[in-house]
């Protein structure tokens, strides 16, 4: 995911816009056991300060996740807002990767780093396939959203029982 500067470094204070549609890397996802369905729609416009470049974008794709209530796989879109603020690396030791800055030599710079940082932070902690997904069963295990089961709804801890009976 490279980023032309040739024309944006002879021109400080000016602004470039770039379009790029990368293949999103399913390994980002893996641990949350996701993958990518659409490549990544980004759209960012970067700004040579003088000193650095100052990049603001959104990225669109959508991704299939495992629901964490019923566990079926279903698509996610995303719409994110994102921010990287690149340096070259002759600027000095003023900048540093672990203070957010990405380092670039030459004319392109990388962003990959700053775009997989807002798609994963911005998939969901907890994702689910609609807002009114029943879930599974603890019980027995069938998906409630197909069929409902007879089972007890709420057991009760029976160590807890005396406390029903409190007023």
């Amino acid at each position: 995911m490279k980023l032309d500067f040739r024309k944006l470094k002879l021109h400080p204070r000016e602004s470039e816009l770039f379009y790029l549609q990368p293949r999103g890397s399913d390994d980002l996802l893996s641990e949350v056991g996701g993958r990518f369905i659409e490549p990544l729609a980004i759209e960012i416009v970067v700004e040579n300060t003088g000193t650095i470049f100052d990049g603001r974008g959104i990225i669109k794709t959508e991704l299939e996740l495992t629901c964490s209530r019923c566990l079926k796989k279903f698509a996610h879109p995303l719409a994110i807002e994102f921010e990287v603020t690149l340096v070259e690396n002759n600027s000095g030791d003023h900048y540093s990767p672990d203070e957010g800055f990405i380092i670039f030599q030459g004319d392109e710079a990388d962003i990959r780093s700053g775009v997989d940082e807002a798609v994963f932070m911005a998939i969901p902690i907890s994702p689910i396939c609609r807002e009114d997904c029943q879930g599974l069963c603890p019980v027995c295990g069938q998906d409630k959203n197909i069929l409902a089961c007879s089972c007890e709804a709420e057991t009760l801890d029976p160590r807890w029982e005396k406390l029903k009976y409190l007023e």
